[in-house]
């Protein structure tokens, strides 16, 4: 897997700040008609308060490789994501690299199945004629692909609370760890948000799970346990 950070906004006019989250702390100042300050303090403080709209005005380009067109499917669902992919349909996928979920004898056994589908790849394009158009219906989720994601800060925040919790699968997982560290090269600010939703409030963590969970935080019903009424009188009532 490769993920580098290629690209992230920056002002027009230079400055001595390269850090993306100077802008949001321009943008923010506006709405409280207050005054920009050098540690950010207004845009952390909208983020603190759930005011997260401010963080849609800054925007990070990742290059990926070498991830599986499960993963893919996976991140396309996200919303205000712009992504640019590898194409199946124009791009021949002969001798395809694929993600190996596997270990051990599993992973011979399932090494074995993509050569078998590798082989039934090549032969459809090559003794019946097809397409990579049509021949790709025989292509695994392993396969492996490339893209290029754009997303503004309040995005790539808000999907780390679902793609950096452990109930995640593992390779979406690490490919959001390795932008959390291309981020932070830049802005440690928003990197240090980029955690799972269970650390989202940091001063009141819990796992918002219904099931699954890791034991990372107390579940949500843990925290906030039901009230057991006693027979007692209460307040004059029975």
């Amino acid at each position: 897997m490769t993920v580098d950070l290629i690209a992230y906004t920056q002002r027009v006019v230079p400055t001595s700040d390269k850090n993306p989250l100077g802008i949001v702390e321009e943008a923010a100042s506006i709405c409280y008609d207050s005054s920009m300050t050098d540690d950010y303090k207004i845009a952390k403080g909208c983020k603190a308060s759930g005011h997260y709209s401010v963080l849609e005005h800054i925007n990070f380009t990742f290059y990926v490789k070498d991830v599986s067109r499960a993963l893919l499917a996976q991140i396309s669902r996200h919303r205000h994501i712009s992504m640019s992919c590898r194409s199946q349909r124009y791009c021949s996928e002969d001798g395809f690299k694929y993600v190996n979920p596997f270990t051990g004898e599993d992973a011979d056994v399932f090494d074995n199945m993509m050569s078998d589908i590798d082989t039934d790849y090549q032969i459809l394009k090559k003794y019946h004629n097809a397409k990579n158009e049509d021949a790709r219906a025989v292509l695994p989720n392993a396969c492996c692909t490339e893209f290029y994601i754009t997303m503004n800060a309040r995005a790539l925040i808000e999907m780390s609370y679902l793609r950096l919790c452990s109930r995640a699968q593992k390779e979406i997982r690490e490919m959001f760890t390795e932008m959390k560290k291309e981020v932070a090269q830049v802005c440690p600010e928003v990197a240090n948000w980029m955690v799972p939703s269970c650390e989202a409030n940091p001063k009141y963590p819990f796992c918002p799970e219904g099931r699954g969970c890791c034991g990372r935080h107390p579940k949500l019903a843990d925290v906030y346990k039901p009230i057991k009424k006693n027979k007692e009188v209460i307040d004059g009532n029975t």
